[in-house]
């Protein structure tokens, strides 16, 4: 079932009237991050429409037809990569930097967006204080023991009931994202951070500029309604009533990190310089990814040809390349090494989710990796289940494997 669209008339971040339409994906499963018993109930999720569109004024992209009721039919997120060793090193040395750089040894943490609470246990673990978690879809904690009585987790949002929840730092982890009124939150937040001057937050979000640049399509999704690039992020922060301290690249350049405290007093921020740049980078994006979707169908199509074909990821990337392609039979399964997606099955496909272990069962002839930031830690899987099978990553499959499938 796919929702007639509606067109949304502002702006998330500025409420400017006037925007430009850039990609579009008529029928995208509109929860990408759950993963389903059946194959039946993962086919059966709602679809709605991806229209991406860029602010003409202050250079936001934004899916101008998300419905926020839509986007949460269905959310039965797991999302955790805590199972790559890759990723928990990252977070590891994220929250040490945290909490040693900024003071936050002993202190308290607000986490927005927790889940089960993995990267609040980390911040225990290098020394703050206390952890409080807010998720409306929170879910039972896998972290240790010692940590329980110093962890708080609440089954809300943040709204104006917890406003008055006292900490010393807000630390939101790709989550602001999927928040369509972005101006509404980060103004509510900004009220929040007043309270206390020394207050800090701490965001973490994709970075847009590596999906334009990279042709990225597959990581547009109906659940990430807001696509921040790093003027746009922190133009949305000042915009709120922050004094933003600095915004990074991080993880490969796949992540901003924003650290901001409230701004001491409320003057208007200037839009970005460069949102004519902006503006035509997410149009050459838009005409770039309708030649990379057709050459990665015929990528798949032929690697499919030649043997069993897996994927390697079974969450949100895949959801997004098959769900863009329009070719689900091409892959046999998706390989993921998060134990709880195992013998799940992916919305709108119905594409089953496996172990690397079942690779001996499998014997696949060729893999695809959704992201190249993993090619060491799966390519010494593939090594250690003594497969021979040739593995690509996605960016390869997009932009052409004629001559390695011999086409």
């Amino acid at each position: 079932m796919t929702r007639k669209p509606t067109l949304l008339p502002v702006c998330p971040v500025c409420g400017g009237h006037q925007s430009t339409a850039v990609y579009r994906v008529e029928a995208a499963p509109v929860t990408c991050g759950s993963i389903f018993a059946t194959p039946e109930e993962a086919k059966a999720v709602a679809c709605g429409t991806i229209e991406l569109h860029v602010c003409d004024s202050c250079g936001f992209v934004f899916n101008r037809t998300f419905d926020p009721a839509l986007a949460r039919i269905g959310a039965k997120y797991e999302s955790s990569q805590a199972a790559s060793a890759h990723f928990s090193a990252y977070a590891r040395s994220l929250a040490f930097d945290w909490v040693k750089r900024l003071g936050l040894t002993g202190k308290t943490v607000l986490e927005i967006g927790c889940g089960r609470g993995e990267f609040l246990f980390e911040l225990l673990r290098v020394g703050a204080g206390k952890a409080i978690g807010l998720d409306p879809l929170v879910g039972r904690p896998r972290i240790a023991a010692e940590v329980e009585d110093r962890l708080q987790l609440i089954a809300a949002a943040f709204d104006d009931d917890q406003i008055d929840i006292e900490a010393d730092a807000v630390v939101c982890r790709h989550t602001l994202e999927h928040i369509w009124d972005v101006d509404g939150f980060l103004q509510l937040l900004a009220r929040w951070a007043r309270r206390n001057p020394d207050r800090v937050v701490l965001f973490e979000v994709p970075a847009s500029e590596r999906i334009f640049s990279e042709c990225a399509f597959w990581d547009i999704y109906y659940e990430h309604c807001s696509y921040f690039t790093r003027a746009s992020l922190s133009y949305a922060f000042a915009h709120a009533g922050f004094d933003v301290q600095s915004v990074v690249l991080a993880y490969d350049d796949q992540y901003l990190l924003l650290e901001a405290r409230a701004a001491k007093s409320r003057a208007i921020a200037a839009a970005p310089r460069d949102v004519a740049a902006v503006r035509n980078s997410a149009l050459v994006f838009g005409d770039r990814a309708r030649h990379a979707i057709e050459q990665a169908r015929r990528s798949m199509r032929a690697l499919a040809q030649q043997g069993r074909l897996v994927i390697w990821q079974g969450a949100a990337k895949t959801v997004g390349f098959l769900t863009a392609i329009a070719d689900p039979t091409s892959a046999v399964c998706a390989i993921d090494v998060n134990p709880q997606r195992h013998d799940m099955y992916l919305p709108g496909l119905g594409l089953e989710v496996t172990s690397p272990d079942k690779l001996k069962v499998l014997k696949p002839r060729n893999v695809v990796l959704m992201n190249p930031v993993y090619y060491a830690e799966v390519k010494s899987s593939l090594l250690a289940t003594g497969s021979d099978a040739r593995l690509f990553t996605v960016n390869q499959v997009c932009e052409g494997l004629e001559s390695e499938v011999g086409e």
